[in-house]
């Protein structure tokens, strides 16, 4: 069934969503442990992007895992649906 695949996909797509995060917050947290930048607003910069991109990735996760949940919905539905014929 097409449901089962895609949430064996959207399992994998936020694993790699939270390890793109994980990552993003490592990045993120080297500007802080570096001496003071020479130039500091391009840094605020690059940080701004980096927080950008770790809120997008959260929306992402967010919007997988509401997709998992209408997909379990739909596939129990189904299930439920079969037993009764």
């Amino acid at each position: 069934m097409d449901s089962f695949i895609r949430l064996q996909e959207i399992s994998q797509e936020i694993s790699q969503v939270e390890e793109e995060k994980l990552q993003s917050e490592q990045r993120l947290g080297l500007f802080w442990e570096h001496l003071p930048p020479l130039d500091p607003e391009a840094v605020a910069k690059m940080m701004q992007e980096i927080r950008n991109h770790i809120r997008g990735l959260e929306e992402r996760k967010e919007a997988l895992l509401q997709e998992r949940r209408e997909l379990t919905a739909r596939v129990a539905r189904i299930a439920s649906d079969s037993q009764r014929e």
